[in-house]
């Protein structure tokens, strides 16, 4: 028993003899001589009654009733149980948590009714901060971490030394520590304070990566998937391809522990677009985040070419949409045709497209009539190109001689080609345009380039049609790579479980028992004379 304020209890020195003082019968004011005091003796004795004097029980219960008002008044407590006056909980959230244990439920599930269970035996008012460490970092503090509320699901690697961080923990906030891990991919289970592993060690195999080679408008697709399995002797395993396919693709494959493998699968997409998985499938593994890779492909364009040529442009243009066509799959066809059209190619001339808002390929082309009229540019000196873009990446334009461009007549946008112009590096060609639709200008016109007689030309075309779809033109959606140190679950760090420390209780306020207390002690009182 303590008492919050114990000084207030020394006004008991002066309550009691107060009530004491205030208990004492009255005395008569006057003293009366007579000669019949015999008498009234007797007269007393023959009425039972006896002469004022202080009531003992009276005064005892009124004294009882006087100290537990002032007992309350002093903060009466009994003293909480001493121990830890606060937890923070290491939750390891990495990927391989995600493994299924013998029960069929995962690491992660485990750890959750764990969790649960614990924070069900704690008082109520200890504080509880839950740190998520291993994929993406989380914190949750009270009521949210007793609740585990949006902790997601396991992902990405154990990056954080779980033993350093409890150790780290407990040393800066002197809280107690409860660390909840499957023990993998760590070298030792922490030594500091309270430690829960959740086991699920055994086979696993893993989609490590998929790298595409994507032909986009074309619909074939050539795919060089990374694969691996960790067992403890050969396996075998079936890789699956299905989704946006004319067709899915499977095929068996034999690995040895631990061993990366490259498989290389050809496949033929649907016209609509659509999810893509590859799928590895190992009998008895464990861990199922890392089976699969995914990604969303983009439909195959309308592959249309439609052409757009003044009288002085000769052949040029329709050679060029030939050789385009023949690059992506597709045909020729009128510009008047009502057929769906992929992309415009414009040699020369005026063309009312806005630029950026209609996928198209032009050359030497006004786009508004309102503009002023170009000023002839003789002879532009190539200076450089975009190496490393879409459009330039390993192509060789370092051939290619213009006898004459037009100034004036690029729309604003990201350049690619560039001239030296008296020393300043000047766009020839630009792009125009982000999201799915964009449009690819050139200043010159065909005829008054040897562009068409390079060998870059074909694939500049290609690149220029894939780049009027932009972002459509790509693959979305690709999944992430499996974390590294996550995937070999054979093994995982020894150690045994450590129970929780005792907690620290609050001191409980006995204040309102004392004035209980004191109230029965004056209820008794009336009853006793």
């Amino acid at each position: 028993m303590t008492f919050a304020e114990p000084l207030r209890l020394l006004a008991l020195l002066f309550v009691l003899p107060l009530l004491w003082w205030l208990s004492q019968p009255s005395r008569p004011r006057t003293a009366t001589l007579t000669p019949h005091l015999a008498q009234w003796q007797a007269a007393l004795a023959a009425l039972r009654r006896r002469p004022p004097r202080l009531a003992r029980l009276r005064f005892l219960l009124l004294a009882v009733a006087a100290a537990g008002a002032v007992a309350a008044f002093s903060g009466p407590s009994l003293r909480g149980r001493p121990g830890a006056e606060r937890l923070v909980v290491v939750l390891d959230g990495s990927a391989s948590m995600g493994a299924r244990g013998a029960d069929g439920r995962s690491a992660w599930q485990r750890a959750q009714a764990a969790l649960r269970a614990g924070f069900e035996r704690l008082p109520v008012e200890l504080p509880v901060t839950l740190l998520r460490a291993g994929g993406s970092l989380r914190r949750r503090h009270g009521a949210s971490a007793r609740a585990l509320l949006d902790l997601g699901a396991p992902s990405g690697g154990l990056d954080a030394d779980l033993g350093a961080l409890a150790r780290k923990i407990g040393d800066v906030t002197g809280a107690a520590v409860w660390t909840l891990t499957d023990g993998q991919g760590a070298a030792a289970l922490p030594v500091v304070g309270a430690r829960t592993v959740l086991r699920a060690s055994g086979p696993n195999a893993a989609v490590l990566s998929v790298v595409c080679d994507d032909r986009w408008p074309l619909p074939e697709l050539e795919l060089a998937v990374e694969i691996a399995a960790w067992t403890d002797a050969a396996a075998t395993a079936q890789i699956v391809i299905e989704g946006a396919l004319v067709a899915p693709v499977e095929r068996a494959v034999a690995f040895a522990p631990g061993v990366r493998r490259r498989e290389t699968f050809a496949v033929t997409r649907a016209g609509s677009g659509g999810p893509l998985v590859v799928r590895i499938a190992l009998p008895g593994d464990v861990l199922a985040g890392d089976d699969a890779w995914r990604a969303a492909l983009p439909p195959l364009p309308a592959p249309r070419i439609a052409v757009l040529a003044d009288a002085e442009a000769g052949p040029y243009a329709n050679v060029a949409a030939a050789a385009l066509a023949e690059e992506v799959g597709g045909l020729v066809v009128a510009a008047t045709d009502k057929a769906a059209v992929g992309v415009v190619l414009v040699d020369g001339g005026e063309a009312p497209l806005a630029a950026g808002a209609v996928r198209a390929i032009t050359f030497g082309t006004r786009l508004s009539a309102a503009a002023a009229p170009p000023t002839p540019w003789l002879a532009p000196v190539v200076a450089d190109w975009d190496r490393s873009g879409p459009l330039g990446a390993g192509l060789d334009l370092s051939d290619l001689r213009i006898a004459q461009a037009w100034r004036d007549v690029l729309p604003a946008g990201e350049p690619f080609l560039w001239a030296d112009d008296a020393g300043v590096r000047t766009p020839l060609a630009v792009v125009a345009g982000t999201g799915d639709v964009a449009s690819v200008h050139f200043a010159f016109r065909l005829q008054d380039a040897n562009l068409p007689l390079l060998a870059a030309f074909p694939q500049l075309l290609r690149r220029a049609f894939v780049r009027s779809y932009g972002e459509g033109a790509a693959i979305a959606g690709v999944s992430a790579p499996p974390a590294a140190g996550e995937q070999d679950l054979r093994r995982a760090a020894d150690g045994d479980d450590a129970p929780l420390p005792a907690f620290a209780t609050s001191a409980v306020d006995v204040s309102g028992w004392f004035l209980l207390a004191s109230l029965l002690a004056l209820a008794l009182r009336a009853f006793v004379r």
